[in-house]
């Protein structure tokens, strides 16, 4: 049964453009139920159609706020959750934290009208697996929502490029640090959450991370390094595995806080 939530509306100025039905035959269904998470009718209706045009017998429900939301995972089962990060009193990050504690296996993307690195941040943390921008036309979005098929992290391009670039900064930032002379060794425990046991991470799986963490395709690497793709799928598997990630990007996050992409 289709739940279709009441919520108030906002004003919203993201020009809707709706997808050629050649778009909508291109996508089968991935998901049985999806839940769409945002105060602004507008932007709920909007991602509820184009999730509707994807997968036209999927289940989609939409709710308000974070405990409708919460009240409705723990009623029906769902396999995918697009949360709004602008819900009132940093709702969006409680709300993807409690998918991620309670319903491991719900994939959670959280979305805005715009780019704003703070919510990007707060989410992709929260565990959200990837970040959608609203103000993307309709076709950029079912491209995105698309590749969750594949195992795929649903980034906007813009926000995937920053990343990228902070990731790329970072590494050049530890080459071309000063070198302590004459310094007595300190021997200051490690924090907890820097640990990681020495060889967790086999030779080749640090490999392939680093060539994710540049951008590159599963088919590119498998090219690469002359291997099979599904061989490079299963590797990517360990290395989520043993991180405890569910994503390209978290991994990455992970790797960055844990110094294996030096």
């Amino acid at each position: 049964m289709e739940m279709n939530m009441s919520v108030h509306s906002h004003a919203s100025h993201a020009v809707a453009r709706p997808m050629p039905s050649s778009v909508a035959q291109m996508y089968g269904g991935v998901f049985h139920a999806a839940l769409v998470v945002a105060d602004d009718a507008e932007v709920a209706d909007r991602m509820r159609r184009i999730l509707a045009e994807l997968a036209p017998r999927r289940r989609i429900v939409i709710a308000s706020s974070r405990a409708e939301a919460s009240n409705l995972l723990a009623s029906l089962p769902y396999d995918l959750v697009l949360v709004d990060m602008r819900l009132p009193s940093n709702d969006g990050v409680s709300l993807l934290q409690h998918v991620r504690q309670n319903y491991p296996g719900i994939e959670s993307v959280g979305m805005s009208a715009a780019d704003d690195q703070e919510l990007v941040n707060a989410a992709i943390a929260a565990g959200a697996i990837g970040y959608l921008l609203t103000e993307a036309d309709d076709i950029e979005l079912a491209y995105l929502l698309r590749s969750v098929e594949r195992g795929g992290a649903p980034m906007d391009s813009r926000i995937a490029r920053r990343i990228l670039g902070s990731i790329a900064a970072s590494a050049r930032a530890r080459t071309i640090e000063p070198i302590r002379v004459q310094e007595e060794p300190r021997h200051e425990p490690v924090p907890a959450a820097t640990k990681m046991p020495p060889g967790l991470l086999s030779p080749r799986e640090l490999k392939v991370l680093r060539l994710i963490a540049q951008g590159w395709s599963n088919r590119q690497i498998a090219e690469a390094v002359y291997l099979s793709v599904n061989t490079i799928e299963f590797h990517a598997k360990s290395i989520y595995r043993k991180l405890s990630v569910k994503s390209r990007t978290q991994a990455v996050h992970e790797a960055m806080q844990h110094g294996l992409l030096n």
